[in-house]
């Protein structure tokens, strides 16, 4: 905006001084004519053009934005037939006390003579160019309008985006935060040294979501430690040989991402993958790509007849955040093949 902004000056000082320099294009071709071109002839153009400037910028920054609407239509029009009678008088003035005296006297009656010429320079040239340059004050003016709708409908939609994002923000705490008590219940309910492990796992977790994630971006190092802890608290009530992989490359952690896009995945990978019977198997994995990065997970469904893909409201969220933060840069596939379910999440990063 702001570079459109500095140009917009730079455009009307140009196009006014060519429009000024028209009238006296012929003398670059014959300089010597303004050695005996009369003054008066010599300045009379830049007077016109000098009203039709003055008249331009009162309609486009004062008249049109305060008249030019449903309201006072009626005066805008008194207005502007009222500055058309002053520009007809101005051009009748000229000819009469300016131009006519400055005529030789043998030469006023071809002059008189040429009432065409006359008419076409006392009306047809000032109705044409007072409406030519009023029409075109009016399409500025109106595209102005129209850019500031526009300005103002893309804030609008971004604060509508922002509270929206906050709010799925706070659907996504309370949901990890119930899941995770539940966990700790657990076990202090069967009196395991590891209760006071998890309580400090679950203030890591909570810090990151407290205060981390009131940022639009996160480092890929910050989400990857943030699920290292919620691996590490939900891998305390698993069997001792349960197979759980997390894979990071090293490489993708510089990245920068919006926080909590992978947490859910996690939480369906133990929701879904543990039942206390059986071994449990998770695979997670964050990769860099040409591109960006691609997240994966994969977990053994070990409780039969549930339909993951559509499971609480962690991955609605998530496919919803997808779609206002990183709109036609993802591609998200959900998938449940022999017992298995699969997440491939890719996300473009510029």
């Amino acid at each position: 905006m702001a570079q459109k902004s500095s140009r917009t000056p730079l455009i009307h000082v140009i196009s006014w001084l060519l429009i000024f320099s028209l009238p006296y294009l012929n003398f670059i071709n014959k300089p010597e004519e303004l050695l005996t071109t009369n003054k008066v002839f010599f300045f009379l153009p830049f007077s016109f053009i000098l009203f039709l400037c003055l008249l331009f910028y009162a309609n486009l920054y004062w008249l049109a934005p305060k008249l030019l609407n449903k309201q006072y239509w009626w005066l805008y029009s008194m207005i502007i037939l009222g500055g058309f009678g002053i520009y007809y008088l101005y051009n009748i003035g000229i000819f009469k006390y300016i131009v006519l005296p400055q005529i030789p006297i043998e030469d006023r009656q071809k002059t008189k003579d040429n009432e065409a010429w006359r008419n076409i320079f006392r009306v047809i040239f000032p109705i044409l160019f007072y409406t030519l340059t009023l029409l075109i004050s009016n399409i500025l003016h109106l595209l102005d309008e129209r850019r500031i709708q526009k300005e103002i409908s893309r804030k609008i939609e971004f604060q509508k985006v922002e509270a929206e994002l906050n709010m799925l923000k706070l659907q996504i705490s309370p949901h990890f935060l119930f899941n995770t008590l539940n966990n700790i219940r657990w076990l202090v309910r069967k009196k395991s040294e590891n209760s006071e492990e998890s309580i400090m796992k679950l203030s890591e977790v909570l810090r990151y979501i407290i205060y981390d994630v009131n940022a639009d971006k996160v480092s890929v190092r910050q989400e990857v430690e943030h699920l290292k802890n919620y691996i590490n608290l939900q891998s305390l009530r698993v069997l001792a040989d349960a197979k759980i992989n997390f894979e990071v490359d090293k490489t993708s952690e510089p990245l920068m991402i919006a926080p909590l896009l992978f947490i859910h995945f996690a939480e369906n990978a133990f929701k879904y993958g543990v039942d206390g019977k059986n071994v449990p198997e998770i695979a997670m994995a964050i990769q860099k790509t040409e591109t960006g990065i691609l997240f994966t997970c994969q977990n053994k469904i070990l409780n039969a007849g549930n339909s993951l893909e559509n499971k609480g409201v962690g991955i609605s969220n998530v496919k919803r955040r997808l779609e206002l933060l990183y709109p036609d840069k993802y591609d998200l596939h959900i998938s449940e093949i022999e017992g298995l379910f699969n997440v491939k999440l890719r996300l473009l990063i510029e």
